[in-house]
């Protein structure tokens, strides 16, 4: 859904600024223990941080096709339920053992400003890479005017500066009269392009500085990190700190190449490359981020004036304390990485890590649904999985989160495990069932809403939010309010999440009263037969009267084994609880599990 994206975006933007100003206080408080390379090297943790709200998105493997349909539909803001626009017939298994109790929500106009920020953020990616594009195109054109080095002098120079750099692979260099400072491009095969005026211009020690500091660029593969600095640029082109990290970026890669450029130099010609930089620094351009450049504005050539002037050399000890302080940084950042990406992840897919998975091949069974089966076998371990991006895609639980809020008001003593009987309203709803006094059995089998809008009102949205927290519900929120959060509105939860949930409710391992979780247990009983069985929730998610979600979710025990299961389908509005419940039973029936 583009709400995943979206949250994953807003997050950064608040994440964002304070990496930035961390980094920048982590230069001030420990600089006098960082070489100026490892200055640079913090800000690659900073372009991390920038990718961490994307990552998840493409390991899911989401497909583009999907995300563009998510895009351009319509994203609903939910309003209280109301009654349905038409009668709703009972669509029932073969044995009639489920009828359909779902009422319609009803949805105002689409909301369309997570699109519109969506559709604007997409327009300003493409105007980015258009000009990124449009730049490289010019630089490629500048290589192909430009001419292999033909001045002897000068080659033999670049040959000497070559093995004073140590570099052994082949690096060409040009000559143009289209640039007007030597630059460094290629991301994967490097050369350097030299104005054809400095050749003959320029005294030959000032010239070997500036081709020991763009071959230094190509040694640390300063033009390959410039492609993510590009790229970051690209994405974040709305947010300024980005462009404040990545001029700062800049600036640091260049004082940490005049530092390499240095520690080659004797301490008596510091200055004279001081002096090469000053003397030259008119004709020194700014280059994009496809480009390396010695140029750069005014303040950054004064910044790296004051650097050169206070170079005294890095011993090992030196280079080492920075590694040490380096490495901590970084240790850091992989360790809040997973939380931002949690949180990034808070709407979209579980990340599902259970072994002893069978695939299961089920395509005949959904009869054309969009949807997911998840098994879980207790005494193997086994799990059986159709459809495994769908079974850990986060949807609405519409009434299997009843089982859960029944569970929560008997532990806050909402109601008894002996009195769970709760007086009719007196407003009328759409099925006689609902128009009575219920108990805790009765309201299961009918899913009376007004029952359980009573318990959650009893226990409280916080009382929620903290319970569903503890036992891991999907991503926990109620922000939806009473009534409304669990009926295709916040609350979320993927088919895995569901059997792993009902895995420890079975198995008894919530944090919750043993009386009170028989019985919750008890209110699902649906049937037995042949010895086996059946328990089980339904759930529709119906809006503006079109059946988009269905879910039936439940276990079977039988002499020898207890089967967990969760079946999810979706459609364009003839997706029901029922209709989950119909092909739940046939799958358990071809396999044995339960027969009627």
């Amino acid at each position: 859904m583009p709400y995943a994206l979206l949250s994953r975006l807003l997050l950064s933007i608040l994440v964002i600024p304070f990496f930035y100003f961390l980094i920048l206080m982590i230069g001030k408080c420990l600089g006098n223990h960082l070489t100026n390379r490892a200055r640079y090297h913090l800000w690659f943790l900073f372009l991390f941080v920038l990718a961490i709200p994307f990552l998840q998105f493409l390991q899911t493997g989401t497909k583009l096709w999907d995300f563009s349909q998510n895009l351009l539909g319509p994203l609903f803001s939910q309003t209280k339920a109301s009654l349905p626009g038409k009668a709703y017939e009972t669509a029932a298994s073969g044995s009639n053992l489920f009828t359909e109790f779902s009422i319609s929500v009803i949805c105002k106009t689409p909301t369309i400003l997570p699109t519109i920020l969506l559709i604007l953020w997409i327009t300003g990616m493409v105007f980015m890479t258009i000009l990124t594009l449009f730049t490289h195109y010019k630089i490629r054109q500048r290589k192909k005017s430009s001419l292999l080095l033909q001045n002897e002098r000068v080659r033999v120079l670049y040959e000497s500066c070559l093995k004073e750099a140590n570099i052994r692979k082949t690096i060409p260099i040009y000559s143009s009269a289209y640039v007007t400072s030597p630059i460094a491009i290629g991301f994967l095969s490097p050369s350097i392009i030299v104005p054809i005026h400095i050749l003959s211009e320029m005294p030959e020690k000032d010239l070997r500085y500036i081709l020991l500091h763009e071959l230094i660029h190509c040694k640390h593969k300063d033009i390959f990190i410039n492609q993510f600095m590009a790229l970051a640029q690209i994405v974040y082109w709305f947010h300024p700190v980005v462009w404040m990290a990545l001029k700062r970026m800049q600036n640091d890669r260049e004082i940490s190449c005049d530092s390499s450029v240095l520690s080659m130099l004797p301490s008596d010609e510091y200055l004279d490359y001081g002096n090469t930089l000053i003397n030259f620094a008119e004709t020194l351009s700014r280059f994009p981020y496809c480009t390396t450049g010695m140029g750069g504005s005014k303040k950054e050539i004064r910044n790296r004036i004051i650097s050169i002037a206070g170079y005294k050399g890095e011993s090992r000890w030196y280079k080492m304390k920075s590694s040490i302080i380096l490495t901590a940084c970084a240790l850091v950042v992989a360790f809040v990485s997973p939380f931002l990406s949690a949180g990034a992840d808070y709407h979209g897919n579980y990340k599902f890590h259970g072994g002893n998975i069978n695939k299961l091949e089920l395509e005949s069974s959904f009869r054309g649904h969009k949807g997911s089966f998840v098994l879980y076998e207790l005494n193997s371990g086994q799990y059986s999985i159709y459809n495994e991006s769908q079974g850990t895609k986060r949807i609405s639980p519409d009434s299997t989160y009843k089982i859960y809020s029944a569970l929560v008001a008997l532990e806050e003593g909402v109601i008894a495990p002996t009195s769970s009987s709760l007086l009719w309203n007196g407003n009328t709803y759409p099925f006689d069932e609902w128009n009575k006094n219920q108990t805790l059995d009765s309201a299961m089998k009918c899913s009376a809403n007004w029952y359980f809008a009573e318990l959650d009102k009893g226990t409280g949205l916080s009382s929620l939010r903290k319970y569903f927290q503890a036992m891991g519900y999907g991503n926990s929120d109620v922000s939806g309010g009473l009534g409304r959060f669990w009926a295709e509105s916040t609350l979320k939860i993927s088919p895995v999440e569901q059997v792993e949930l009902l895995t420890k409710f079975y198995q008894g391992k919530l944090s919750f009263a043993p009386e009170n979780q028989r019985t919750v247990k008890d209110s699902l009983f649906v049937s037995s037969s042949n010895g086996a069985l059946l328990y089980g929730k339904t759930g529709t998610g119906d809006i503006n009267g079109k059946q988009v979600n269905g879910w039936f979710i439940g276990f079977v025990e039988t002499k020898n084994e207890t089967y967990v299961f969760a079946t999810n389908i979706q459609d364009t509005e003839l997706a029901s609880g029922s209709a989950a419940a119909k092909i739940t039973l046939d799958i358990l029936k071809e396999r044995n599990i339960y027969t009627e």
